[in-house]
């Protein structure tokens, strides 16, 4: 068994083993993607891993390192992701070579800690990371909503930018003292159709969403499906919005005034899904709940790396990195 990095041509292979993995019960999916490094170039500093045996691709892994704050220290951290491993060889250690190969990775590059979020019924992986050292740090939540047609037309209709930059402000001040917080990810997918939508009506009365279409990156597909061919995702053309940075929890009725603006501007432009990634602890507004069709947990599990670190975890909500599920 040899673990290497990541190579353009071992796309195919990848992709073919991406398919034998389906995870998320009780309607399990995996991901489509043009190339499968695609999740993983969404980070300035990332690595894929690939583990061959006999010339066959058995295995990947990937991870990405970020400069962040945990209890107001700065810390760099690496989100590991995409483990995979080929059915027929698992039991043989593989997935714990490839999380190992990982956080050796993170060592070398001077990271305190690793974390990567698995979702709640993947029994197999929750037991793997806590066999390697892993704690159930935080529990997260994957809300889905269908397109819908506004039935109350607001008197006020919020503005939109497709500047990345803009609205920045507003994040880091909601965001800014969180830990994990990260300033790049609005840049990071500004590219992939993103969005700031604000509806501002002075004296701090203020809310506003961001989103970007996460179909040019990655798309859940049902395992029971056959998987479509490039030509045929192309063909349907189906949008899946990601929303993040929800400014104005506190302004429910203007965040909510927002939020059904992109439902039912997303009716009449080819939206499949919009989806919302939150902390469990996040107060958040409770239509977000009400409103959302499906809902698929996660658990954040974390392992400190550098011995002479403690993490002081602050007892708030964690800013949740959208380019991360």
């Amino acid at each position: 068994m040899d673990i290497r990095t990541y190579q353009s041509e071992d796309d195919p292979a990848l992709m073919a083993l991406e398919r034998m993995c389906p995870r998320g019960l009780p309607e399990p999916f995996i991901h489509y993607r043009r190339r499968f490094v695609d999740r993983a170039a969404l980070f300035a500093d990332y690595e894929v891993l690939v583990v061959e045996h006999e010339d066959a691709i058995i295995g990947t892994g990937a991870v990405s390192l970020k400069d962040t704050y945990v209890g107001g220290e700065a810390v760099r951290v690496g989100y590991i992701f995409d483990i995979r491993t080929n059915p027929a060889v698992r039991r043989q250690g593989i997935g714990q070579a490839i999380v190992d190969a990982c956080e050796d990775y993170l060592v070398s590059r001077g990271a305190h800690g690793a974390y990567g979020h698995i979702v709640s019924s993947n029994v197999a992986s929750l037991k793997l990371f806590a066999k390697l050292g892993y704690i159930r740090l935080r529990q997260l939540m994957l809300l889905s909503y269908q397109p819908s047609p506004a039935t109350d037309i607001p008197g006020w209709m919020p503005r939109h930018s497709e500047e990345y930059w803009d609205g920045c402000d507003l994040v880091e001040e909601m965001y800014c003292s969180r830990d994990f917080y990260v300033p790049d990810a609005a840049m990071a997918v500004g590219s992939f159709g993103f969005q700031n939508w604000t509806l501002d009506l002075g004296d701090a009365d203020v809310a506003s969403i961001s989103l970007y279409d996460q179909s040019y990156v990655f798309q859940q597909w049902p395992a029971h499906l056959p998987f479509p061919s490039e030509e045929e995702m192309a063909h349907r053309g189906i949008k899946n919005l990601r929303l993040f940075n929800h400014v104005g929890i506190h302004r429910p009725a203007l965040l909510q005034t927002i939020f059904d603006t992109l439902r039912d501007i997303a009716v009449t432009d080819s939206v499949g899904k919009l989806s919302l990634l939150i902390d469990r602890l996040d107060r958040v507004p409770q239509f977000f709940f009400q409103e959302a069709d499906r809902q698929l947990d996660y658990w954040m599990v974390f392992k400190v790396l550098d011995r002479a670190w403690e993490p002081q975890w602050q007892d708030a909500p964690i800013y949740i990195d959208t380019r991360e599920l």
